[in-house]
């Protein structure tokens, strides 16, 4: 029998997948296989049937990389589905020490020599996504850390037929209308590099004195090394192959491995479960009809491998090209093809979140959308800082821990890192994604769904909303009944104070327009 173990594809003989042939008994290098993304990466590929998948992993609070890796297989649902199903599955990963943020990634020369010799697909993942992490941090890991991975393909990876850099649709933010081309990064990506790897502690603190000044438009310093990493790709193309992939908010998981499955509050996640336990009460919003850009996390690890296999095809056939707009860069976007728009994203959150409303909730999950930054400064005050006072005050008196400013200030402090996203509409146009998606067989259309315009938006809240509740509340099944019933029990309380002070009010149509939130 195959080492490998039976592909459930083969078992369940779904119909034929070049995408899955192609990747079939590949060796691929994989980064940032330990965050939300780079989990489903590593779980599909394994899946198609890769012959080895090579892991660069850092040492994280004294946890060494091959126990971080294995804490993963034992406990992340994603890991634990299909382990039931693939034979010596963990026999084909291979995990290698190494950070992102050192020299020659801190690979040890032997570890170099195997990537060098064995490896024919690289995945990039690996990225620090935080929104507020300082600009020299940000720098190390994102534009340091990728430069050192071009370098390492460059120098030697002979059997290497792609490289592929995980990117952000934000990367290029300051556009609006964002096309599958290279722009001009910020500034020289080597210049910046060549400063931070001489700073040392008194210039790193001046250093970050400057992070605006230097930032300029950019609205974090996510973005901002996102895009000088982009830079950094397009100076190889001539020496790897090479393309980019740029999704947009990523969520839970639609369908594969699991449905619903998420492991962080990052962004979007973030808000859903904050309106759902009642905390986020008011946020800054554009227009009802502006757009968002979401894609479920399978959906872009499909598209990823996709166009993977359309660009392996398109070099085959045609000749090298010395212009770096022929690179290939793939918007695995939803924008053009089936925007959310924020008035249908205010009503799935508060109707399909009704029916999976945390248990401990503080209130009915309902957000008053504004435009006006003075009008949500002053509601705030209002639905937020004056409950939390009252309410921390109300348990200090009988002796209970005060909780609920901490939480607002942690509030305040994640609706500046999205606001700037809130408050901009963005629309990522996918023509070179539409010619990846036209040329997918049944099969491949089958095994790696990803194509937005088959599904609804309903259809992806009603397994998203039940997947943050299940994964990052750690509230199961047995709990949705008894969670549904204080919801109306909570709408019920809700509807008694707006009629009561609507009949105290009802000369006053200001006053009704506050109500309204109730």
């Amino acid at each position: 029998m195959d080492p490998r173990g039976m592909n459930l594809w083969e078992e369940e003989d779904n119909g034929y997948s070049p995408i899955a042939e192609y990747f079939r008994d590949k060796v691929v290098l994989l980064t940032g296989a330990t965050g939300f993304i780079g989990k489903i990466y590593l779980e599909k590929l394994i899946q198609c049937g890769a012959s080895e998948l090579i892991l660069i992993i850092r040492e994280k609070r004294g946890v060494p990389p091959a126990e971080r890796m294995t804490r993963i297989f034992d406990s992340v649902p994603v890991m634990k589905s299909f382990q039931r199903n693939f034979n010596n599955c963990r026999d084909r990963v291979k995990v290698v020490r190494g950070d992102m943020s050192e020299d020659g990634l801190g690979l040890d020369p032997a570890d170099v020599e195997y990537i060098r010799q064995r490896v024919q697909i690289v995945l990039h993942v690996a990225a620090d996504v935080r929104f507020d992490e300082t600009l020299f941090k940000a720098i190390q890991m994102n534009v340091k850390g990728t430069w050192e991975m071009l370098n390492l393909c460059a120098s030697g990876c002979s059997r290497l037929e792609m490289f592929v850099y995980v990117s952000t649709a934000y990367a290029n933010c300051l556009q609006g209308t964002v096309h599958e081309q290279f722009y001009d990064p910020p500034m020289d990506p080597m210049v910046l590099l060549s400063l931070v790897e001489k700073m040392n502690a008194v210039e790193q603190d001046h250093f970050e004195a400057l992070t605006q000044m230097i930032l300029g438009p950019w609205p974090n310093t996510y973005t901002y090394a996102k895009a000088l990493a982009e830079c950094l790709v397009k100076r190889f193309y001539e020496r790897i192959p090479v393309m980019i992939i740029r999704p947009p908010i990523v969520v839970a998981t639609f369908n594969e491995p699991v449905q619903g499955w998420v492991d962080n509050l990052y962004g979007m996640n973030g808000a859903i479960v904050g309106i759902g336990c009642g905390v986020l009460r008011v946020i800054q919003t554009g227009p009802d009809d502006m757009k968002n850009d979401v894609m479920p996390a399978d959906f872009v690890v499909n598209g990823t491998l996709a166009a993977i296999k359309y660009t392996v095809d398109r070099n085959a056939l045609e000749a090298p090209s010395t212009d770096p707009d022929r690179v290939a860069i793939f918007h695995v976007t939803s924008s053009v093809d089936n925007p959310l728009t924020n008035a249908r994203f205010r009503s799935l959150v508060e109707t399909i979140g009704g029916d999976h409303a945390p248990l401990n909730s503080l209130w009915i999950g309902t957000c008053i959308n504004l435009q006006s930054r003075l009008l949500v400064r002053l509601l705030t005050i209002v639905f937020h800082v004056i409950p939390g006072i009252f309410i921390d005050a109300g348990l200090k008196y009988y002796g209970k821990k005060t909780s609920l400013m901490k939480i607002y200030r942690k509030v305040a402090r994640f609706t500046g890192f999205i606001n700037y996203f809130a408050t901009h509409e963005f629309i990522f146009v996918n023509d070179k994604m539409h010619r990846v998606l036209e040329t997918m067989t049944p099969g491949d259309r089958e095994k790696f769904h990803c194509d937005i315009r088959t599904v609804t938006w309903e259809d992806v809240f009603n397994v998203y909303v039940p997947g943050l509740k299940l994964y990052m509340r750690h509230e199961g099944p047995e709990t949705w009944i008894a969670s549904r019933e204080r919801f109306y029990r909570l709408k019920k309380i809700g509807l008694g104070f707006f009629y009561i002070l609507l009949a105290m009010n009802h000369h006053s149509k200001s006053g009704n327009a506050c109500l309204s939130t109730f």
